[in-house]
């Protein structure tokens, strides 16, 4: 949360708990968590910002983008990143106060970044040794 409110991300949370739900038990487990809430965030703000375009906090735009973006993760074989898609869909076309979705966009996609390049240098980090018991 300190690098995000050092570069001026206005909801810095979403770094840190985009680090809490890629961390695994060991790179590769974090690896594939990232790959998964990346692609998700980037599909899911992209098609947020489409149908936000249209008709930013209305029902029937925010369901389109909805199956839209569960289309375009079918297509594309991420499954694993459908509800991470969704969610961001959300954040797009239901948050925000700037009449474009834009600023928005590129917000949650650096936050939820940051989140996850702090989490696989985190899991990249050699254990440390532990203590000797007395």
């Amino acid at each position: 949360m300190y690098i995000a409110d050092l570069v001026n991300l206005p909801q810095a949370y979403w770094a840190a708990i985009s680090a809490l739900v890629v961390m695994g038990a060991d790179v590769g487990e974090t690896f594939k968590a990232s790959r998964d809430r990346l692609s998700g965030t980037a599909i899911g703000a992209v098609t947020g910002g489409i149908f936000a375009f249209f008709g930013r906090r209305h029902l029937l735009w925010f369901a389109l983008a909805v199956c839209a973006t569960a289309l375009l993760c079918e297509a594309l074989k991420l499954k694993q990143s459908l509800r991470l898609a969704g969610v961001t869909v959300a954040v797009i076309m239901l948050t925000g106060d700037s009449p474009s979705p834009v600023p928005t966009m590129i917000h949650r996609f650096l936050e939820v970044s940051l989140g996850i390049v702090v989490a696989l240098v985190i899991s990249a980090l050699p254990p440390r040794a532990s203590e000797p018991s007395s």
